[in-house]
This record gives structure tokens, sequence and C-alpha cells, in this order.
């Protein structure tokens, strides 16, 4: 599974874009990311418009590829499902 990660906007707007393949993982750290994307449910979410965009605020569009499925959603800071923040959370961690 290959799961990538793009920010973007903020102060600076800068673009920020994070990969991780777990075959890259050690086995516990694949686990717990590949665990993350099943209990969100990933591939079944869908993007989320802001109704009313705030200057200064992340975007983010996560992509996960996995077993010749490739699915992608844009959320910003202030609308991302709490089922997806901890993908998020855990890729900004590890992924320098």
């Amino acid at each position: 599974m290959r799961v990538t990660l793009e920010q973007s906007g903020g102060f600076a707007g800068l673009m920020i874009t994070k990969a991780i393949d777990t075959q890259d993982l050690p086995p516990s750290e694949a686990k717990q990311l590949e665990a993350l994307v099943k209990e969100s449910n990933f591939f079944q979410l869908t993007s989320i418009v802001e109704s009313s965009p705030q200057p200064d605020r992340f975007g983010y569009t996560i992509s996960v590829e996995m077993n010749g499925r490739t699915h992608t959603i844009d959320v910003s800071e202030t609308n991302m499902p709490e089922k997806v923040r901890p993908i998020v959370e855990w890729m900004q961690a590890r992924a320098r």
C-alpha cells in the first residue's frame, strides 16, 4: 500500500508532499498504517469542498493505492472527517 499526503496553504502557502509505501516500513508500522486506512473506510470517502474558504488554513489531498485501486480525497483542516485525522497525523509524524 502507498499513501501520499499533500498539504497546502497555511501562512506561507507552501505545498508539502509526503509519501509512504508500506513495503518500506517495519512490519509493525506497516500494520498500523494499514489499520488506520481500513478503519477510516477510506475508499468510501469523498472530497469535502470548503463552503467558505478560510485564509491561511491547510488543505490536504490524500491518496491511497492498494490492491490495484487508487482513491484520492481533498479535505481541509476545518472539515476533515475525524476518521481521516489519524491517517494525516500518522503521516506527518513519520514522513520527513
